[in-house]
């Protein structure tokens, strides 16, 4: 009898077996919006032309899509730990699935740009809940492999979504790779049903209005990086204004929009910024089509699976991450991720440009990105939160690392205008190597023990 309860105890402490059926439903919404991203590289440049737009203001594709989606996260996560991750899940990916309906037939860039804001709004309603209930199915010491599996199905989304991208841009033009992810939506929410119901806490969701003055000072802050003359100084004064209020309305809310208590530290700052860099680098990645579409003269179908060895490298390894920040803590991993990075963007810098040079630089580029995108920097923020916060602090550490996903596409293409593509990619090398000194700063993960049986039980 004392065996058996001691048997019991033991089950207890190592947490609820996993939910693969429920799993499996949460990791296809995750898979459709970073299906979305990987697919819409190869064809980046037809939307370029068929909207008669300059690299630049196509950009900001990905830049509004990552505001929306910033705005959208913290206020879904904390929304999620409250009400339910399941509800909002469900939301979020039929909301992603009308807005790409809407970007599949705009008639003008503006409608576009409309699409990817709704999208972006989509998407960040679904991964913090995807991935907070996600890893509820794992004991606490097996989270890291739980982060990365998550991290493994952005690989898998990394290999086939260049390749079904620039198929469907060379044959059904840039619109079939929005219309790609109905029919995915329709599926996940017919799926959805047999989902269990998720934990409801009854809490205060974070400010509204404080979400909406820090999405419109982000946006602010990105036109004064990306116009000239006097409109830059207009929204520099403008993205100033916008920021001291949304600072003032964190002061005095009940519950603020971002709960930024456990960043206030050094170790929570470096992170901050550390998470910043990391999404600049993710960000470099929609560029490679057209890099190797202007120097090694690919066309939108080979562009697409120039992107291959980069993504095969990330989903082989992004699994392996999680387990070693399991094993040796998530710190030496991001920065070995970091490191990649680094030379990756290096190799892609040095011009005149390969095609062997171009495949060891993908190959590593996606193992900087498997080291770096999932499972050690989600683990690291896990850790500076409480249990029942764990929606929030996702949500969190995604939004830092949207500013940088953000900013990103302005500040390299600003970057490729005064040193082309060397200019881009060096800045990619900069950014990673700064990354590796600021997480010096952040406190490693000590690994969780493992909870084994007594011997001879059974």
């Amino acid at each position: 009898m004392a065996g058996r309860g001691n048997r019991r105890r033991g089950q207890a402490d190592q947490g609820p077996r996993p939910n693969y059926r429920a799993l499996s439903i949460y990791l296809i919404g995750v898979f459709m919006g970073a299906l979305d991203t990987n697919v819409l590289a190869p064809v980046f440049p037809l939307i370029i032309r068929g909207f008669h737009i300059h690299l630049t203001w196509a950009a900001w594709t990905i830049s509004a899509y990552t505001v929306a989606y910033m705005a959208t996260t913290v206020l879904a996560g904390a929304w999620g730990d409250r009400q339910g991750h399941r509800r909002l899940f469900v939301w979020g990916i039929g909301l992603f699935g009308i807005a790409s309906l809407l970007a599949a037939l705009s008639p003008n860039f503006g409608v576009f740009m409309l699409a990817r804001v709704i999208q972006g709004m989509g998407a960040g309603i679904v991964y913090p809940n995807a991935q907070a209930e996600g890893i509820r199915e794992f004991p606490v010491e097996r989270r890291g492999m739980a982060l990365g599996i998550f991290g493994a199905v952005f690989g898998l989304a990394s290999v086939l979504g260049p390749v079904l991208g620039g198929f469907l841009g060379q044959y059904f033009g840039w619109p079939a790779v929005f219309l790609i992810n109905v029919p995915i939506a329709v599926i996940v929410l017919a799926m959805s049903r047999r989902l269990p119901v998720s934990a409801v806490r009854e809490r205060p969701v974070p400010d509204v209005w404080g979400g909406i003055s820090f999405a419109a000072f982000l946006s602010a802050g990105l036109l004064t990086v990306m116009v000239s003359g006097v409109w830059r100084l207009v929204f520099l004064v403008l993205a100033l204004v916008l920021l001291g209020g949304f600072i003032q309305r964190q002061r005095r809310v009940a519950v603020p929009f971002l709960d930024t208590v456990p960043l206030r530290s050094r170790a929570g700052s470096a992170m901050m910024v550390g998470a910043g860099l990391i999404g600049l680098d993710m960000s470099a990645a929609v560029f490679v089509p057209t890099l190797v579409q202007r120097t090694l003269h690919f066309t939108v179908l080979s562009s697409g699976l120039a992107l291959l060895p980069a993504a095969f490298s990330g989903a082989v390894f992004s699994g392996a991450g999680g387990v070693m920040s399991d094993r040796t803590g998530p710190r030496r991993v991001l920065m070995m991720g970091l490191v990649a990075g680094a030379v990756g963007g290096l190799l892609l810098a040095w011009q005149p440009l390969t095609l062997t040079r171009f495949i060891i630089a993908m190959i590593v580029l996606g193992i900087g990105t498997a080291f770096t995108m999932g499972a050690p920097l989600n683990r690291m923020a896990l850790a500076l939160y409480r249990e029942e916060q764990s929606g929030e602090a996702l949500s969190l550490v995604a939004v830092f690392r949207g500013l940088g996903l953000a900013a990103g596409p302005v500040i390299l293409t600003t970057a490729a205008q005064l040193h082309g593509f060397t200019g881009m990619f060096g800045s990619v090398m900069v950014a990673s190597l700064v990354g590796v000194g600021a997480f010096l700063f952040v406190p490693d993960v000590r690994p969780a023990k493992r909870m084994v049986e007594a011997p001879g039980e059974s």
